[in-house]
């Protein structure tokens, strides 16, 4: 344990310097016991910030979705089969939103939202392979789902591992 934290020794003011200029704070904020309540304004308005711009680029995802759905049903009969099944692109929008919210949780969240979106991903990849095959095929593979299992098995174990 640190001679620090036992109290037996204090740092230097240029240790202190070094310290408050690495956190880009002020020194003065180093030895004031209220400093992070001071501060907790302002994280919260970082956080919503954060959420709205999180908000606003999963909109963009099912916005071209909804554009996509209108187009097919403008010209449903010139896109064939495409055209009557529009409401596939909703489908495809989550696995799409997922990889926005991957992105954002890199930059910005923790490890257990990832491992919840990469489930929703994986999950989300193989139900819209599923219905695509299913809707524009015909051919019922339900089967594929087993493949979530090893997958899902496969992430919760590297979530554990990498811990």
């Amino acid at each position: 344990m640190s001679r620090w934290e036992r109290g037996e020794a204090t740092p230097s003011v240029e240790t202190l310097a070094l310290i408050a200029d690495y956190f880009a704070i002020n020194v003065a904020d180093l030895l004031d016991e209220n400093f992070p309540a001071k501060n907790a304004p302002k994280q919260k308005g970082k956080r919503v910030q954060r959420i709205f711009v999180i908000l606003f680029s999963v909109s963009i995802v099912w916005t071209f979705a909804l554009i996509g759905f209108i187009y097919t049903q403008m010209f449903k009969i010139s896109l064939g089969n495409y055209g009557e099944n529009g409401w596939l692109l909703f489908v495809m929008s989550v696995p799409i939103s997922c990889l926005v919210l991957y992105f954002y949780n890199k930059l910005w969240g923790n490890k257990v939202y990832h491992l919840i979106i990469f489930s929703v991903f994986w999950w989300s990849i193989i139900t819209t392979i599923y219905l695509h095959i299913l809707v524009l095929t015909g051919v019922n593979l339900w089967l594929i789902f087993l493949l979530g299992i090893p997958f899902e098995l496969a992430q919760v174990l590297w979530f554990f591992i990498k811990r």
